[in-house]
């Protein structure tokens, strides 16, 4: 087997595949950039030149340094290769990055131009767009990236030091912002750094962390643009964007039911019902019995999953023909099997978990949440976001999970046949990772060996030559229609 990391040493181990990463990071935000440079989605601030941006003269020749911005994550990676530190500070910058990205969509802000004449002023005015003015990325990120470095004692920390204070003279060189724009790109990246510098000390599992927040972006913006642009053919496209993205917040939540977002359990625990547990409306209190009660009873009479999960419902780990399929699926999507999920485990006798400070602390922070919506937003928008939300969490985001569950478990060894344990290990590409098996709990089997190896290292516990399905055969795991293979 191969070298397994826990979730002791999750924040040292260097990222597995840098470039790929930053490969991702650029799409990402290149593409979030481009449309809200050019698709504001709603009245658009003018942030006021002030003395000092009025005092300070245009130089051309400083929008080459201006440009070096573009360089900042990918020196950062080839600087950062193979090394801890690389981690944290990729998380700062793209934290700061993101931060700005989201500001720019829910509050559009822009800078009127000086006039410029045929210079590189003139041309890089030609290529960009006066939108997404403030908070300055071009400040946030390298600021966030420097403070990381400096509280890690880095010598590179010099040079991102030295970048951060040249990109904030550049940007005002150029006439691409101004002073109040460099300001609150410089609060957004000492907020980020620091924000990062804190999880660190607590000890919270990053990559699990930019997970989640990567998911709330997404859900963010799939409701941002769906309400904004107000057509209805959009929200069908937003209640399947919110709901898989609520399935794989619910995947973390399940590694953090094994406290592997921090060690510090009650901060664990804030942290999930913050991220979904709450929002989600269930706590990460109450599922952590039932789900360690599953891993100790794995295929007995007394695991929760058989006793609750599926109860009054056709299946039974076996293929089911149409119309029994047609009625398990339905009654997830439509909360019926829900409520006979609740009420079988009410009538077994269970109890309510008492919820303590975790999760009244997190149910503040969104009743915070909630009152910043009330009061920034009309009544209609709060309907929408409301609808957009709890829509799919209680439909398809619910028929989603169950499906993932049904192909996480075998009616026993050889069950199904050609496999002889009670959990599945999948192969499958990105289609199936969004869809139905995100945050690798397509290796189930190998979380039900090593339940103290956190998602991102799932893969290393892969045995040499060990059988996997293939994600077709999901089809006809779950129907009979679908002969089996020769």
């Amino acid at each position: 087997m191969s070298n397994v990391v826990s979730r002791q040493d999750a924040n040292n181990a260097p990222i597995a595949r840098p470039w790929l990463l930053l490969a991702t990071y650029l799409v990402v935000t290149g593409v979030f950039y481009t449309f809200v440079t050019h698709l504001p989605l709603g009245p658009v601030t003018v942030i006021p030149a002030g003395a000092l941006d009025r005092a300070i003269p245009l130089l051309p020749g400083t929008v080459p340094l201006y440009l070096s911005y573009l360089f900042a994550m990918p020196t950062l990676v080839w600087l950062g290769r193979g090394r801890a530190w690389l981690l944290p500070a990729f998380f700062a910058g793209a934290l700061a990055a993101g931060v700005c990205l989201v500001c720019h969509l829910l509050h559009p802000t822009a800078v009127v131009w000086p006039t410029a004449h045929d210079n590189w002023i003139a041309w890089l005015q030609r290529i960009d767009t006066p939108l997404a003015a403030s908070p300055s990325g071009h400040v946030a990120l390298p600021v966030a990236i420097a403070i990381v470095l400096l509280a890690l004692r880095q010598r590179s920390s010099v040079l991102f030091a030295a970048w951060s204070a040249l990109l904030m003279v550049t940007t005002l060189t150029t006439g691409q912002h101004h002073a109040a724009d460099v300001a609150w790109g410089g609060a957004t990246g000492i907020a980020a750094g620091t924000f990062t510098l804190a999880l660190l000390r607590a000890q919270v599992d990053l990559r699990t962390m930019a997970a989640a927040l990567l998911e709330w972006a997404c859900i963010v913006v799939a409701i941002s643009v769906a309400i904004a642009l107000g057509a209805w053919y959009l929200y069908a496209p937003a209640v399947l964007v919110v709901a898989t993205r609520q399935h794989a917040l619910f995947i973390l939540y399940h590694d953090a039911t094994h406290y592997h977002l921090t060690r510090r359990r009650s901060f664990n625990d804030f942290l999930i019902n913050v991220a979904i547990g709450v929002p989600g409306l269930v706590p990460v209190e109450f599922y952590r019995p039932l789900h360690l009660a599953h891993h100790r009873h794995l295929g007995t009479a007394q695991d929760p999953e058989r006793q609750f999960l599926y109860h009054d419902q056709p299946w039974r780990f076996r293929p089911l023909d149409a119309w029994p399929l047609a009625r398990q699926f339905l009654g997830d999507l439509f909360v019926l099997n829900m409520v006979r999920n609740m009420a079988a485990f009410r009538r077994a006798g269970g109890q309510i978990t008492q919820l303590g400070l975790p999760f009244q602390a997190a149910a503040a922070v969104w009743v915070i949440i909630v009152a910043l919506l009330v009061w920034a937003c009309s009544a209609r928008t709060i309907l929408l976001v409301a609808a957009l939300w709890f829509a799919p969490l209680l439909t398809l985001s619910v028929l989603l999970q169950k499906i993932r569950s049904m192909a996480e478990h075998s009616g026993g060894p050889h069950a199904t046949p050609g496999w002889a344990d009670w959990s599945y290990s999948w192969r499958t590409g990105w289609i199936g990772r969004v869809l139905v098996w995100p945050y690798h709990i397509n290796l189930h089997l190998q979380h039900h060996r090593n339940p103290a190896v956190p998602w991102h290292a799932l893969p290393d516990a892969i045995d040499e030559h060990e059988p996997q399905l293939d994600a077709s055969e999901l089809a006809r795991l779950l129907w009979s229609g679908i002969p089996p293979k020769p």
